[in-house]
């Protein structure tokens, strides 16, 4: 039944519909139980329905028979066992009627004068001795625009009663607590004390104040058939009464019906921030895990970088003994005692090898293999790590409220990432050091001296190399003694082998380091680009969950401060 608003009222109502729409949206986005969802929107469709009061208290508690009182009916099956099975809508109409509703119970139309601008809604009760019925009050009691709690005083605020109010407290509705069955105190102080027992309980219940009505239901019902001002007056409906003229006027019915949809939205925002703050965790760690990967693989990187840097250098040691050992060699040889000698070409170019290159080519390719195995070793390690971190968060996986779309999303993500660092693995741990590394060494004197080293060895190679210079170098020797008489020139001969011989070898040297230092630059490299692509789609996957969960956050900080400022205007 839908009741006529005042403009001011039509503009409050529509701001909170504003509010609580923005909150279904994004309380659907934040994957929020379907309950809370269903709640919301129905809480949006009755706005602008009648007031809704729901009577809720344990079985026995007289509840059927404290409205039938109120209403002045006998429509409501009473009795002292848990009768009511079902759920009672009371509401206007011009005369009795009751109709069946699917799923949850009846609606009885009445054709009571408060029933024009109050809907009642009786339930049954809420302890655990008939579950089924309390899943049914706790069902309704969301859509409730104010509590009547009910507590008889032959047993007043039971230890169920105590953690009931608790509920009610969570979803913030006003509440009344009536005392029912108050003729069984015939002295006035265990009246008293029973009152102040039950508000006393009921506020710690639910940390505010909270009026407390006695009444007796049977003495209404006596009241209403002797037509007696006193026994109504003595069965607290009287006061009953006057408490709903003064406290539930039009104002007031606005004002709470407003107050409790803003008590929906405000645990439905709650219920979606915690869902949204335990993904933002949920995927925090997962992001933890990327950043782990990248750390690795840029440790990784960084190492092996400086690894590759020193091993040239100790390259560039190698040939700098070399030169300064042919040098020498040189120096030696051009001069004049030594004429005899000089122009035994084979006798020099293997004094040449024993005095010059000495263990260089050898020298040489124990540095290589020293950098090829470090590859290998380092390799095998960081992509062991992050296989190891991913089966570690794989193992700590803490479970989810996700949705299971994104969930196994998720894992197929991460299933994929971990598949792809497998194969790397499995591809490094077969092809061991000579096939990973050494196959770069090989290419990169290949490319460097032009000399095919796949076969022979890499100490073989710049054996022959070396080998060459010094014949090349040695027959200065012989073009000297074959076109030109007279030792004055063997300065200018010294000088010029030096000169070429520093030239050669500074050009095998840098030929081959530069090969040696972007062959395994881009080795490096390569495994660093195979590692990101491999975890860059689970790594983009985290990143925008965590972008879109941000986001809803933000929605939801500035859905809160609307609903305060609601709250606030209502109660101001």
């Amino acid at each position: 039944m839908q009741i006529n608003y005042s403009k001011k009222q039509k503009d409050t109502t529509q701001q909170v519909r504003n509010v609580l729409t923005e909150l279904l949206a994004c309380a659907s986005a934040a994957n929020t139980p379907q309950e809370q969802i269903d709640m919301l929107k129905e809480t949006l469709q009755a706005l602008e329905d009648s007031f809704l009061v729901v009577v809720v208290g344990e079985f026995n508690a007289g509840k059927s028979s404290f409205i039938n009182a109120l209403l002045n009916t006998d429509k409501l099956e009473e009795g002292v066992t848990p009768t009511t099975a079902q759920i009672n809508l009371i509401r206007y109409g011009k005369t009795e009627s009751v109709t069946p509703i699917e799923q949850w119970g009846q609606l009885v139309q009445l054709p009571a004068e408060l029933l024009e601008s109050i809907s009642f809604v009786d339930t049954p009760g809420t302890n655990a001795v008939i579950t089924e019925h309390e899943v049914l009050t706790r069902w309704f009691l969301p859509r409730a625009d104010m509590v009547l709690f009910l507590s008889s005083a032959d047993r007043p605020f039971s230890e169920s009663e105590n953690k009931f109010l608790q509920s009610i407290r969570d979803w913030g509705k006003k509440t009344v607590l009536i005392l029912n069955k108050i003729d069984l105190l015939e002295k006035s102080e265990e009246r008293e004390q029973v009152i102040n027992f039950v508000r006393t309980s009921a506020e710690a219940a639910l940390k505010v104040e909270i009026p407390v009505i006695p009444v007796s239901s049977r003495l209404a019902k006596r009241a209403r058939a002797n037509m007696s001002q006193e026994l109504w007056k003595e069965s607290g409906f009287g006061e009953l009464e006057q408490f709903i003229q003064d406290k539930m006027d039009e104002k007031a019915r606005f004002t709470m019906k407003m107050l409790a949809a803003l008590g929906v939205g405000s645990k439905v925002e709650k219920e979606a921030t915690t869902r949204v703050h335990n993904e933002l965790q949920f995927y925090n760690e997962d992001r933890k895990l990327t950043e782990t990967i990248r750390g690795e693989v840029d440790l990784y990187h960084d190492d092996m970088l400086k690894e590759i840097d020193r091993s040239m250098k100790e390259i560039h040691s190698i040939f700098a003994d070399v030169k300064l050992r042919g040098h020498q060699y040189f120096e030696e040889l051009f001069v004049v005692k030594n004429l005899p000698n000089i122009l035994k070409k084979d006798k020099n170019r293997l004094l040449f090898q024993e005095n010059v290159l000495q263990n260089m080519p050898t020298e040489v390719e124990r540095k290589t293999t020293e950098l090829v195995e470090s590859l290998s070793t380092q390799q095998q390690r960081m992509v062991q790590m992050v296989r190891l971190q991913i089966e570690a968060r794989n193992s700590q996986f803490p479970g989810s409220e996700l949705p299971k779309e994104i969930l196994d999303e998720r894992s197929e993500l991460m299933t994929r990432m971990q598949n792809s660092i497998d194969s790397i693995l499995n591809k490094i741990e077969s092809d061991i050091a000579m096939n990973i590394g050494m196959k770069h060494a090989q290419s990169a004197i290949t490319a460097g001296l032009a000399i095919e080293v796949s076969a022979i060895g890499i100490g073989a190679a710049l054996t022959a190399v070396a080998t060459t210079v010094a014949a090349d170098l040695l027959g200065i020797v012989a073009a000297f003694w074959v076109g030109i008489a007279g030792f004055l020139v063997l300065p200018y001969y010294k000088k010029k082998a030096q000169r070429e011989f520093d030239e050669k070898i500074t050009d095998i040297e840098e030929k081959l380091v530069t090969s040696l230092q972007n062959e395994f630059t881009q080795e490096v490299e390569d495994q660093v680009s195979r590692i990101n692509n491999a975890t860059r789609p689970f790594e983009r996957f985290v990143e925008a969950s965590i972008e879109a969960g941000e986001k809803q956050l933000e929605t939801l900080d500035d859905i809160r401060e609307k609903i305060k400022r609601l709250n606030e205007e209502l109660e101001g």
